[in-house]
């Protein structure tokens, strides 16, 4: 399947799925702390649901994405919801097309470990916020443990080939820190995935989502704990990963 129709196929899933919510989504609301005058830009928007939280809060949001179909879905969904100060853009992370120091806030969530190049996409934002403006980022979190770590990028990557890598805290926050942005928030999230439809948004055939099962049903132990992976009747139910959500300043 090509990455073209794959999106297009994974696009209204992420509409309506669960990336539309979670506890990550509303810290970075309650990190942005808006007072109604921001220029905001949020990277690799998905279906737009951080600019979507944000857009009635803020002066306006331009949404990023590579994938057409997705910046499709956003337009849709904010003009829904009646929001009329979002543009919509279509551009990768490591390549904005703005001028320096054109935004306020800058957001990213659940799309840095589909990045080719973090560090260079960590730079691009750094680039284009003004002097003392606000990174928000939202990510997943690798276990600490290397065996587990290595499992989980190995089923996000069979269940969706345009995944990455998910990094450690103290790697994102590297990122972050090389790019000229200080640390200011944290916090961990715990998000619990229903596995079926975690599957189904990675847009594989068949054969690949059943390999993704049974990989699951032979996962070693240290992902079985890390990740509290579910199994019930011999099928597997759900797992539960950390996200991190950082608060930096350019």
């Amino acid at each position: 399947m090509s990455t073209g129709t794959r999106w297009e196929k994974a696009a209204e899933a992420y509409a309506t799925g669960e990336h539309k919510s979670g506890h990550e989504l509303q810290l970075v609301v309650d990190f942005a702390a808006p007072i109604g005058n921001e220029q905001v830009l949020d990277v690799g928007t998905g279906a737009g649901h951080t600019a979507l939280a944000l857009a009635s809060r803020v002066s306006s949001v331009v949404l990023t994405d590579p994938v057409p179909a997705m910046l499709a879905t956003a337009r849709r969904l904010l003009s829904e919801a009646g929001i009329g100060n979002a543009e919509f853009v279509e551009a990768v992370a490591e390549r904005l097309p703005f001028p320096d120091a054109s935004f306020d806030i800058v957001t990213t969530r659940l799309a840095a470990h589909h990045f080719d190049d973090v560090a260079l996409a960590f730079r691009e934002v750094a680039r284009v916020l003004r002097p003392g403006g606000l990174f928000i980022f939202v990510d997943t979190l690798a276990p600490n443990e290397a065996e587990s770590a290595a499992y989980q990028d190995e089923v996000e990557t069979l269940r969706d080939p345009t995944h990455r890598r998910i990094h450690t805290q103290r790697e994102w926050i590297a990122f972050c820190e090389a790019a000229g942005l200080r640390v200011q928030k944290t916090e961990v999230v715990r998000k619990a995935h229903e596995f079926e439809p975690w599957l189904e948004r990675g847009g594989e055939d068949a054969a690949t989502q059943e390999r993704v099962r049974a990989r699951f049903l032979d996962a070693p132990a240290s992902a079985v704990r890390d990740l509290e992976i579910v199994v019930t009747e011999g099928r597997v139910k759900s797992f539960t990963d950390r996200k991190l959500v950082l608060a930096t300043r350019r």
